[in-house]
């Protein structure tokens, strides 16, 4: 039985999705949104490792770290097709440089999972007097990429082959 479930990761995100459309004026609203879109991240990451292969003690020895999470990730591979029928392995990093947008401003996954700067995962997050981050739907929209390309890549995720 697996330890991680992308089910649980979609639900966090819709859950954070629901927040977000009832208004995020208030700060906690902010810092729930938050937390559970990258609740979802850490969770779909976590996930996507273990159904490549990696060892569940290795993966939980990350912790929160989704920028380490992020790294693990880029030593799997995902099946790709590249042309109509033709299909080859590609780096599983490729979730990094999915494009995230908010009013004309853009940004990618790897971005925000990377940052330096935004209130630290998960504690600042949820607790503290001042919170700094990525916009809310900034966030959200990061979660549900990484838990559709989770979803996308399911059956062919495994550990890069040297």
């Amino acid at each position: 039985m697996a330890e991680y479930h992308i089910e649980i990761a979609e639900k966090l995100v819709q859950a954070a999705e629901m927040v977000i459309a009832d208004g995020i004026e208030k700060v906690d609203a902010q810092r729930t949104a938050l937390y559970l879109c990258l609740l979802a991240t850490e969770i779909s990451l976590k996930a996507m490792l273990e159904k490549a292969g990696r060892p569940v003690e290795d993966i939980r020895k990350r912790s929160h770290d989704l920028p380490e999470l992020l790294l693990d990730l880029g030593k799997c591979e995902i099946e790709v097709e590249i042309t109509l029928g033709v299909r080859h392995w590609a780096s599983a990093s490729r979730l990094r440089s999915c494009g995230l947008t908010h009013g004309s401003e853009t940004s990618t996954v790897g971005a925000v999972i990377d940052a330096e700067g935004p209130s630290k995962y998960p504690n600042q997050i949820r607790y503290g007097d001042d919170l700094r981050h990525f916009p809310p739907e900034v966030v959200a929209q990061m979660a549900s990429k990484v838990t559709q390309f989770a979803r996308q890549h399911w059956g062919t995720i495994r550990i890069r082959r040297c």
